[in-house]
Protein backbone atom coordinates (compact mmCIF):
# COMPACT_ATOMS: atom_id res chain seq x y z
CA UNK A 1 0.00 0.00 0.00
CA UNK A 2 1.75 3.43 -0.91
CA UNK A 3 1.32 5.50 1.84
CA UNK A 4 2.59 9.40 1.45
CA UNK A 5 4.25 11.55 4.15
CA UNK A 6 5.11 14.78 5.48
CA UNK A 7 8.87 15.63 7.00
CA UNK A 8 9.01 18.00 10.29
CA UNK A 9 11.76 19.34 12.65
CA UNK A 10 11.37 20.45 15.89
CA UNK A 11 12.91 24.18 15.34
CA UNK A 12 11.37 24.52 12.19
CA UNK A 13 7.85 23.20 11.58
CA UNK A 14 6.80 20.92 14.30
CA UNK A 15 3.60 19.47 15.44
CA UNK A 16 -0.14 21.48 15.92
CA UNK A 17 -3.25 20.41 17.79
CA UNK A 18 -4.62 18.08 15.16
CA UNK A 19 -1.27 16.43 14.44
CA UNK A 20 -1.17 15.61 18.09
CA UNK A 21 -4.68 14.43 18.86
CA UNK A 22 -4.12 12.21 15.72
CA UNK A 23 -0.59 10.69 17.10
CA UNK A 24 -2.57 10.04 20.72
CA UNK A 25 -4.75 7.90 18.94
CA UNK A 26 -2.10 6.00 17.00
CA UNK A 27 -0.09 5.54 20.06
CA UNK A 28 -3.39 4.26 22.15
CA UNK A 29 -4.36 2.03 19.16
CA UNK A 30 -0.29 0.51 18.69
CA UNK A 31 0.94 -0.49 22.04
CA UNK A 32 -0.83 -1.85 25.33
CA UNK A 33 0.05 -0.79 28.72
CA UNK A 34 0.59 2.96 27.69
CA UNK A 35 -0.63 6.49 28.53
CA UNK A 36 -0.82 8.02 25.42
CA UNK A 37 -0.45 11.33 27.02
CA UNK A 38 2.85 10.89 28.60
CA UNK A 39 4.00 8.54 26.09
CA UNK A 40 3.49 12.14 23.43
CA UNK A 41 5.53 14.45 25.98
CA UNK A 42 8.28 12.02 27.03
CA UNK A 43 9.30 11.28 23.16
CA UNK A 44 8.16 14.55 21.12
CA UNK A 45 8.51 17.31 23.65
CA UNK A 46 10.75 16.13 26.28
CA UNK A 47 14.19 18.11 26.76
CA UNK A 48 16.22 15.39 26.93
CA UNK A 49 17.03 15.85 22.70
CA UNK A 50 18.28 18.80 21.44
CA UNK A 51 16.51 18.11 18.24
CA UNK A 52 14.02 16.05 16.68
CA UNK A 53 12.90 14.40 13.52
CA UNK A 54 9.54 13.32 12.25
CA UNK A 55 8.13 11.78 9.52
CA UNK A 56 3.82 10.86 9.85
CA UNK A 57 2.51 8.65 6.94
CA UNK A 58 -0.66 9.23 5.82
CA UNK A 59 -3.44 7.15 3.85
CA UNK A 60 -5.14 10.03 2.30
CA UNK A 61 -6.00 12.31 5.16
CA UNK A 62 -5.55 9.95 7.64
CA UNK A 63 -2.22 9.84 10.10
CA UNK A 64 -1.24 5.76 9.92
CA UNK A 65 2.10 5.86 10.72
CA UNK A 66 5.43 7.80 12.36
CA UNK A 67 8.66 7.40 12.73
CA UNK A 68 10.06 9.84 15.19
CA UNK A 69 14.50 10.72 15.49
CA UNK A 70 15.69 11.81 18.21
CA UNK A 71 19.34 13.50 18.53
CA UNK A 72 20.58 13.53 22.36
CA UNK A 73 23.74 13.59 23.90
CA UNK A 74 25.36 10.55 26.19
CA UNK A 75 28.97 11.93 27.51
CA UNK A 76 30.83 12.73 24.67
CA UNK A 77 28.58 10.80 22.32
CA UNK A 78 25.63 11.36 20.26
CA UNK A 79 22.73 9.12 20.58
CA UNK A 80 20.23 8.45 17.79
CA UNK A 81 16.98 7.20 18.53
CA UNK A 82 14.37 6.29 16.74
CA UNK A 83 10.31 5.67 18.00
CA UNK A 84 7.67 4.55 15.20
CA UNK A 85 4.29 3.13 15.37
CA UNK A 86 1.75 2.10 12.61
CA UNK A 87 -2.18 1.13 12.47
CA UNK A 88 -1.46 -2.73 11.95
CA UNK A 89 -2.59 -3.00 8.75
CA UNK A 90 0.21 -0.36 7.95
CA UNK A 91 2.85 -2.18 9.55
CA UNK A 92 5.90 -2.87 7.32
CA UNK A 93 9.56 -2.48 8.51
CA UNK A 94 10.94 -0.97 5.66
CA UNK A 95 8.36 2.00 6.06
CA UNK A 96 10.93 3.91 8.52
CA UNK A 97 14.45 1.98 7.23
CA UNK A 98 15.34 4.78 4.91
CA UNK A 99 14.27 8.02 6.62
CA UNK A 100 15.75 6.62 10.13
CA UNK A 101 18.79 6.11 7.94
CA UNK A 102 18.81 8.97 6.26
CA UNK A 103 18.67 11.52 9.04
CA UNK A 104 21.60 9.52 10.82
CA UNK A 105 23.84 9.59 7.36
CA UNK A 106 22.66 13.17 7.44
CA UNK A 107 24.21 14.38 11.29
CA UNK A 108 26.98 12.90 9.78
CA UNK A 109 28.19 14.19 7.45
CA UNK A 110 27.46 17.64 9.49
CA UNK A 111 29.66 16.47 12.06
CA UNK A 112 32.13 13.27 10.79
CA UNK A 113 34.77 13.71 13.64
CA UNK A 114 31.73 13.48 16.50
CA UNK A 115 31.10 9.37 17.82
CA UNK A 116 27.50 9.11 16.65
CA UNK A 117 25.36 6.34 17.31
CA UNK A 118 21.60 5.03 16.06
CA UNK A 119 20.27 3.30 19.24
CA UNK A 120 16.74 1.64 19.37
CA UNK A 121 14.82 -0.09 22.18
CA UNK A 122 12.62 -3.04 19.16
CA UNK A 123 9.98 -4.20 21.19
CA UNK A 124 9.46 -5.56 17.57
CA UNK A 125 10.90 -8.23 15.81
CA UNK A 126 9.96 -7.28 12.63
CA UNK A 127 11.74 -3.89 13.30
CA UNK A 128 14.59 -5.87 14.42
CA UNK A 129 14.44 -7.86 10.72
CA UNK A 130 13.89 -4.58 8.91
CA UNK A 131 17.32 -2.92 10.66
CA UNK A 132 19.21 -5.86 11.00
CA UNK A 133 18.49 -7.20 6.93
CA UNK A 134 19.62 -3.47 5.41
CA UNK A 135 22.33 -2.60 7.72
CA UNK A 136 25.28 -3.58 7.60
CA UNK A 137 26.63 -2.75 11.54
CA UNK A 138 24.20 -3.54 14.00
CA UNK A 139 24.63 -4.78 17.55
CA UNK A 140 23.44 -7.47 18.66
CA UNK A 141 23.60 -9.82 15.04
CA UNK A 142 22.67 -12.94 14.03
CA UNK A 143 25.83 -13.40 12.26
CA UNK A 144 28.26 -12.96 15.18
CA UNK A 145 29.57 -9.30 14.80
CA UNK A 146 32.11 -8.33 17.29
CA UNK A 147 30.33 -6.26 20.02
CA UNK A 148 31.49 -2.92 22.01
CA UNK A 149 29.81 -4.10 25.22
CA UNK A 150 31.51 -1.00 27.19
CA UNK A 151 28.45 1.00 24.75
CA UNK A 152 25.30 -1.33 26.33
CA UNK A 153 26.64 -0.80 29.97
CA UNK A 154 26.76 3.43 28.74
CA UNK A 155 23.73 3.44 26.94
CA UNK A 156 21.38 0.73 28.40
CA UNK A 157 22.49 1.25 32.09
CA UNK A 158 19.27 0.29 33.40
CA UNK A 159 18.77 -2.62 31.49
CA UNK A 160 18.79 -6.20 32.04
CA UNK A 161 21.94 -8.70 30.99
CA UNK A 162 21.12 -11.56 28.29
CA UNK A 163 21.38 -14.81 29.77
CA UNK A 164 21.72 -15.96 25.80
CA UNK A 165 25.17 -13.34 25.18
CA UNK A 166 25.91 -11.91 28.45
CA UNK A 167 25.02 -8.55 27.16
CA UNK A 168 23.25 -6.19 28.55
CA UNK A 169 20.96 -5.30 25.90
CA UNK A 170 17.39 -5.68 27.34
CA UNK A 171 15.26 -3.28 28.76
CA UNK A 172 11.49 -3.44 30.57
CA UNK A 173 10.28 -0.46 28.68
CA UNK A 174 7.02 -0.81 30.36
CA UNK A 175 4.48 -1.01 27.18
CA UNK A 176 3.93 -4.03 24.94
CA UNK A 177 3.17 -4.03 20.63
CA UNK A 178 -0.48 -4.53 20.44
CA UNK A 179 0.17 -7.93 18.57
CA UNK A 180 -2.10 -10.25 18.11
CA UNK A 181 -1.61 -14.13 19.54
CA UNK A 182 -1.29 -15.25 16.18
CA UNK A 183 1.35 -13.23 15.36
CA UNK A 184 3.31 -13.48 18.07
CA UNK A 185 2.85 -17.66 17.70
CA UNK A 186 4.14 -16.93 13.91
CA UNK A 187 7.01 -14.63 15.59
CA UNK A 188 8.46 -17.33 17.84
CA UNK A 189 7.96 -20.26 15.08
CA UNK A 190 9.80 -18.27 12.42
CA UNK A 191 12.62 -19.57 10.54
CA UNK A 192 13.49 -16.14 9.57
CA UNK A 193 17.49 -15.68 10.75
CA UNK A 194 16.88 -12.47 12.19
CA UNK A 195 13.58 -12.87 13.82
CA UNK A 196 14.66 -16.37 15.35
CA UNK A 197 17.57 -14.59 16.58
CA UNK A 198 15.81 -11.88 17.99
CA UNK A 199 12.87 -14.28 19.78
CA UNK A 200 16.02 -16.14 21.47
CA UNK A 201 17.75 -13.53 22.75
CA UNK A 202 14.29 -11.70 23.64
CA UNK A 203 11.68 -14.33 24.06
CA UNK A 204 9.54 -11.94 26.20
CA UNK A 205 9.30 -8.86 23.64
CA UNK A 206 4.96 -9.81 23.90
CA UNK A 207 5.54 -8.99 27.83
CA UNK A 208 6.62 -5.35 27.44
CA UNK A 209 10.69 -6.62 26.82
CA UNK A 210 12.49 -4.66 24.12
CA UNK A 211 15.76 -5.61 22.48
CA UNK A 212 18.62 -2.62 22.52
CA UNK A 213 19.91 -2.18 19.70
CA UNK A 214 23.06 0.01 19.14
CA UNK A 215 23.83 0.65 15.01
CA UNK A 216 27.76 2.64 15.26
CA UNK A 217 27.46 5.87 12.16
CA UNK A 218 30.71 5.80 10.43
CA UNK A 219 31.84 5.77 6.74
CA UNK A 220 32.83 2.61 7.36
CA UNK A 221 28.84 1.68 8.45
CA UNK A 222 27.65 4.03 5.78
CA UNK A 223 29.74 2.67 2.65
CA UNK A 224 29.13 -1.24 3.97
CA UNK A 225 25.34 -0.83 3.86
CA UNK A 226 24.78 0.91 0.63
CA UNK A 227 27.12 -2.07 -0.33
CA UNK A 228 24.52 -4.27 1.53
CA UNK A 229 21.76 -2.39 0.11
CA UNK A 230 22.71 -2.81 -3.56
CA UNK A 231 23.75 -6.27 -2.81
CA UNK A 232 22.18 -7.93 -0.39
CA UNK A 233 23.92 -11.09 -0.70
CA UNK A 234 27.02 -9.25 -0.27
CA UNK A 235 27.30 -9.29 3.60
Amino acid sequence: MKLHHLDYTQSENWLNSADKEALLKLISASFNDVDAEQYFTKYFSGDDAFTRKLRLYFDQNKVVGYCLITFSKSKQDVLIRASAAFYPEYRKGGNTFSFSMKQASLYWLKHPKQNIYYADTMLSPAMYRAMAKKTAIVWPSYNSQSVDKALFEQFNSSGQISDLLNLRCLLDVGRRTNYTEQEISRFKSSNKAEINFYCQVNPDFDKGNALFVIMPITLKQLLLTTIKLINPFSA
